[in-house]
């Protein structure tokens, strides 16, 4: 079952990932290119997150890290 809504604009490479909870963040084209650079590792992937929310990044779990290093790739 999915943890995070995952929504990648085709036209302006926004991502936005929303949790369950509400908690949201919205990356940039140049974030998300980071976030598939880090996929499969976790802490790159929270670093790569953590540039533009860290409290959201921090708040990530495993289950949720690997969820979305397989929706960008």
């Amino acid at each position: 079952m999915s943890k995070l809504n995952i929504e990648l604009c085709p036209e302006t490479g926004i991502c936005s990932i929303r949790k369950a909870d509400g908690t949201k963040v919205d990356l940039m084209p140049d974030e998300v290119d980071g976030v598939r650079s880090a996929s499969g590792n976790a802490t790159a992937l929270k670093t790569a997150i953590g540039e533009a929310d860290e409290k959201f990044a921090a708040s990530l779990t495993a289950e949720e890290l690997a969820e979305l290093s397989g929706a960008l790739k």
